[in-house]
């Protein structure tokens, strides 16, 4: 039992990093959204971003589990909006930028999934 604690608490790292990762990828991408688009949906992208990493530390401070049901919510989200910012076709998010950004939401929803199923075999509060 304690080695599956170490294991969501091992990925909830590789998590962070992978986030962060993201974070400085989406970042200059961000930067190149239309001007009207700046207190929009670019600030909302962000700030699911930084939301995400907080509940990320969150749940690495205290394995309160509702913390990492909070990061794949704010994952779902940013999934919607990066999509969305693809489906308006802004230049700054053309096929390749969104296919990569795509790759890495998997991932880290892949990592956010087993963190998820960790918690649920464990039975943790």
């Amino acid at each position: 039992m304690a080695e599956k604690k170490q294991n969501a608490y091992m990925d909830s790292m590789v998590l962070y990093q992978k986030t962060y990762d993201f974070l400085k990828y989406i970042y200059p991408v961000l930067a190149q959204f239309p001007k009207f688009e700046k207190f929009a949906l670019q600030t909302q992208i962000k700030t699911a971003i930084f939301e995400m990493l907080k509940n990320i530390i969150r749940f690495r401070k205290t394995g309160t589990k509702s913390h990492i049901y909070a990061v794949d919510v704010e994952l779902e989200f940013i999934r919607t909006l990066i999509r969305l910012s693809f489906d308006l076709e802004y230049k700054a998010m053309g096929k390749h930028r969104y296919e990569v950004a795509s790759r890495r939401m998997a991932e880290m929803g892949k990592i956010t999934g087993g963190i998820i199923e960790a918690i649920k075999e464990n039975k943790w509060k």
